[in-house]
C-alpha cells in the first residue's frame, strides 16, 4: 500500500467537500459581518460599487452610441433609433446619479466620523440568514 495514506470513499470525499464549503461560508459570513459593522467599510464598499457601476455605464454608453449613430436617419429604423435614444438617455441619467452617489460615499469615508458596531448589534447570524439563506448542510 502507498505511504500516502488511505483513499477516501466517494461518501467521505463528499463529506470533506461539504465541510470545506461550510468553513468557507463561515469565513465569508464573518468577513461580511465585520465589514457591515464598520461605517467606514460600508461606505467604502458602496463607493467601490458606484465606481464599478460608473465604469459599466460608460462602457454601455459607448456601445449604445455607435449603433445609434449607424441607424439614425435610416428609413424604417425610426422605432429602433427612438428606443436606443431612450436607452442612452436613461443610462446617462443613471450615470449622473451614480457619480453623485460615488462622491457622497467617497466624502463619507474621508470624513472624521466613523463607527463600528458590535456583534451584539449586527450578529453573524443576521448576515447568514439574510444573505446566505441556503447554507451547505
Amino acid at each position: 500500500m502507498s505511504s500516502r495514506g488511505k483513499k477516501f470513499t466517494k461518501t467521505e470525499k463528499e463529506m470533506r467537500r461539504r465541510q470545506q464549503e461550510a468553513l468557507e461560508l463561515d469565513k465569508l459570513v464573518r468577513d461580511t459581518a465585520a465589514a457591515f459593522r464598520s461605517s467606514f467599510e460600508t461606505g467604502e464598499d458602496a463607493a467601490a460599487e458606484c465606481d464599478r457601476r460608473r465604469a459599466d455605464l460608460i462602457a454601455d454608453l459607448e456601445y449604445r452610441r455607435l449603433p445609434y449613430e449607424i441607424w439614425r436617419g435610416r428609413p424604417g429604423a425610426e422605432h429602433l433609433v427612438s428606443a436606443m435614444a431612450d436607452l442612452i438617455a436613461e443610462n446617462e441619467r443613471h450615470l449622473d446619479a451614480i457619480e453623485d452617489l460615488f462622491h457622497r460615499f467617497d466624502g463619507l469615508t474621508s470624513s472624521t466620523w466613523s463607527e463600528t458596531l458590535g456583534a451584539d448589534v449586527v450578529p453573524d447570524d443576521l448576515i447568514r440568514r439574510r444573505l446566505f439563506s441556503d447554507p451547505p448542510a
